[in-house]
């Protein structure tokens, strides 16, 4: 029981993961072919597999087409029940892969909704203050600070310092 689902997950966690995924099992459970000319014939027991390293291996064929029945009506070829075996094994040797994608989308949407926030508050709420112009005078030097902020009286903006200094004064 429980020991079989043991060992069957440690040998895909082994085996699958480390030389070509479950394409790998997938080519391993649909590779049984007839034994080709020129090949040697099998020991008892052993199949001949060209996805097997050494071609002959000790397990017959498992899978075969129609031999089992799907509820849903699809067709049950032995690809397709490889893929199903692949799946299986996938999902039973990370059962959390399901709970660990959620906290990955939720973490996701949580930074976006964030990066929203502080893009509006750098934007909208905080625009007033990086536009704002603070000009510092040096007392008693006030008239001759010009609108571009240079120490001169042969400023470009004299005649507009000029007229905005007789419109405040009306």
């Amino acid at each position: 029981g429980l020991h079989a689902i043991a060992l069957r997950k440690q040998w895909y966690q082994r085996r699958v993961r480390g030389e070509g995924g479950s394409d790998y099992l997938f080519s391993l459970l649909n590779g049984y072919e007839p034994l080709p000319a020129g090949e040697n014939e099998p020991s008892e027991g052993q199949a001949y597999n060209p996805y097997f390293h050494g071609y002959y291996i000790g397990m017959a064929q498992q899978l075969y087409n129609e031999s089992v029945d799907y509820e849903d009506g699809t067709i049950p070829y032995a690809s397709q029940l490889a893929k199903d075996v692949c799946e299986y094994l996938a999902w039973t040797s990370h059962p959390y892969m399901d709970e660990a994608k959620l906290y990955g989308i939720k973490a996701v949407a949580s930074f976006a909704v964030l990066t929203g926030i502080a893009y509006y508050m750098m934007r909208v709420k905080r625009g007033h203050m990086r536009l704002r112009r603070i000009a510092f005078t040096v007392p008693g030097k006030e008239k001759e600070i010009s609108a571009n902020g240079n120490l001169s009286n042969f400023s470009k903006y004299k005649e507009v310092d000029q007229a905005l200094d007789k419109w405040s004064r009306k």
